[in-house]
C-alpha cells in the first residue's frame, strides 16, 4: 500500500512540476526534426506526399534569396522540389520555444503566419516512440539546398 501510495505521488509531483515522464524524449530537436514538426502542423499530406516521392527539400534562407515580406533572413524552410500545391513553409524557433511558420495561403499571393510552441508540435507529432520513428523517417528522406 506504501508503493502505491509513493507512485501516485510521484506523479502528482511529475504533472505539478510538468516535467516529461521518465524515458519521454526530452532531447533538444534538430533544425530539420522542427521543420518536419511544422510540416506536419500545417499539411501533413503534402509533407508525406513530397516525402514519398524524394521531392521534400529543406533549407536555411540566405541573404542572397528573395523572400516574400514577413520571411527573416534567419528563417529555415521546406519547399517542394516539384512546386506542387503547397510550395514553400518558412520557419524559425523564437524565445520562449515558440515557432512562427509562414507559408502561402490557399488562393491568396500574400502569407499566412501562425505560432505553434515546440511543446504543442512535440506533443501532437513527436510524443510516441512510433511517432518519433515517422519523424526521423521523414527527416532522412529530406533533400537538402
Amino acid at each position: 500500500m506504501r508503493k502505491i501510495k509513493l507512485v501516485i505521488l510521484s506523479i502528482m509531483l511529475l504533472l505539478a512540476l510538468n516535467l516529461p515522464p521518465v524515458g519521454a524524449d526530452s532531447r533538444p530537436l534538430t533544425d530539420q526534426q522542427l521543420g518536419i514538426l511544422v510540416g506536419l502542423a500545417v499539411d501533413s499530406h503534402w509533407v508525406r506526399q513530397e516525402s514519398a516521392s524524394q521531392s521534400l527539400v529543406y533549407g536555411i534562407v540566405t541573404p542572397a534569396d528573395q523572400v516574400p515580406v514577413g520571411v527573416s533572413q534567419t528563417d529555415s524552410y521546406l519547399v517542394a522540389r516539384d512546386g506542387e500545391a503547397l510550395t514553400v513553409v518558412y520557419y524559425r524557433l523564437g524565445s520562449q520555444q515558440q515557432v512562427y511558420v509562414s507559408y502561402p495561403a490557399a488562393g491568396k499571393h500574400h502569407l499566412r503566419t501562425v505560432k505553434f510552441t515546440v511543446r504543442q508540435l512535440r506533443h501532437r507529432f513527436f510524443r510516441t516512440a512510433a511517432q518519433r520513428r515517422q519523424v526521423n523517417a521523414l527527416v532522412n528522406k529530406l533533400q537538402t539546398e
